[in-house]
């Protein structure tokens, strides 16, 4: 891995679950790590679901392999959140490859 090309600033996010006073499971997002990522444009399109024009785009996440990323964590990049779709550690580079999605909001 070569650390020159870590040059963009995300954060990880992970979920935590709590249970509320009526016994409710609640799921809450937050934030676990801020670290350096390296990232590349996968692919993007613009879609029409429920009236609404959709701006589908996927993003890859090189990060080191210490990161704490799992299949159900949230990035943000930009002021934009990312849900992760697959994480894949390759010990040959010492990194992980986060390939996630951008969320509508």
């Amino acid at each position: 891995m070569i650390a020159g090309r870590l040059n963009e600033v995300v954060k990880i996010y992970n979920v935590e679950s709590t249970v509320n006073d009526y016994g409710e499971r609640m799921e809450d997002y937050v934030l676990s790590m801020t670290t350096r990522a390296r990232v590349d444009f996968n692919s993007g399109n613009r879609t029409n679901e429920n009236d609404e024009i959709v701006y589908n785009y996927q993003k890859t996440f090189n990060v080191r392999s210490y990161v704490p990323v799992k299949d159900t964590s949230h990035i943000e990049w930009q002021e934009k959140m990312y849900r992760v779709l697959s994480v894949e550690k390759r010990r040959e580079y010492n990194d992980i490859v986060v390939i996630a999605e951008l969320i509508n909001e």
